[in-house]
């Protein structure tokens, strides 16, 4: 199941849009026209009324804001986006060293039964930044997470209700088995593992020269890779090496997804931008 949630992401619009602001709209201004996004995800393989339906989806939850630029209609990052996107480039985009010491950032929280909606809400964000629940309203993840913790805090309104605090651990089990109750490593190592697998036989054509690298192929394919990749590390919460499996899947497929990183996302970029400006000027 975890391998078609993988290849099911690489072709859901709603992820390919995602992807497409988060990693080509900002340097362009966080501004695509309908027409821009609706000529890139025919390159992908995704339908004109797919798109617009997923744009319309965004456009409610406040991520995307309509706007017209250049006479064409089109949509822009909403402010909330826009950040989100800027404190992710660094737990996507970046290669992240092991932490050397056992400092911790706990969130403890309590919220009014009234407001219980709340309350999942934000239980369910801080698991998907890489937090674990330690016990009721009492969540922990490794020091440097601190940044995310407050991004989901802040987002959702709910600072009154929430303390943030650094820490170590003490007593009285040992740390490597609290790590080892606190998040599920198996099955973080099998979505690696996943990863690594769906993509090496793309990673060896282009090796081997198989695949011509156009900026076209290279947004097709360094977008697809994106979009599969970029829930992994917010799943991963970064832990120190002495207390990751001796042979880590996070070490393979992070290596594989910079592979593509480095090769790919210039040229594909470029191709974003050729397609962005040829609409915006008519031709």
């Amino acid at each position: 199941m975890r391998k078609e949630a993988l290849l099911q992401r690489m072709v859901r619009p709603q992820s390919l849009i995602f992807t497409i602001y988060g990693a080509y709209s900002r340097s362009i201004g966080g501004w695509m026209s309908v027409g821009a996004l609706l000529e890139l995800l025919r390159e992908i393989g995704v339908e004109d009324a797919a798109v617009r339906s997923a744009l319309s989806r965004f456009k409610r939850r406040g991520v995307l804001l309509s706007e017209t630029r250049y006479g064409l209609a089109g949509y822009a990052l909403s402010t909330s986006a826009r950040k989100a996107f800027d404190t992710g480039d660094a737990r996507v985009l970046e290669r992240r060293e092991s932490p050397s010491s056992d400092r911790w950032v706990l969130v403890a929280f309590s919220i009014p039964e009234k407001s219980r909606d709340l309350r999942y809400r934000l239980r369910s964000r801080l698991s998907r930044v890489g937090f674990a629940q330690v016990t009721g309203g009492l969540w922990i993840a490794p020091e440097g997470l601190e940044a995310d913790a407050r991004l989901v805090i802040e987002s959702l309104g709910v600072s009154q209700h929430v303390d943030v605090f650094r820490s170590e651990h003490v007593a009285f089990r040992s740390l490597p088995d609290a790590v080892g109750g606190w998040w599920d490593l198996d099955s973080i190592s099998s979505e690696y593992t996943d990863f690594a697998t769906s993509f090496e036989p793309l990673m060896h054509d282009y090796q081997s020269g198989a695949v011509t690298m156009t900026a076209l192929q290279a947004f097709i394919d360094y977008t697809r890779v994106l979009t599969s990749w970029r829930p992994l590390p917010y799943r991963d919460p970064g832990l120190p090496a002495a207390h990751l499996p001796r042979e880590w899947a996070g070490i393979q497929g992070t290596e594989m997804f910079f592979y593509f990183y480095d090769s790919l996302s210039a040229l594909a970029q470029e191709h974003v931008v050729d397609v962005c400006t040829a609409r915006n000027s008519g031709s």
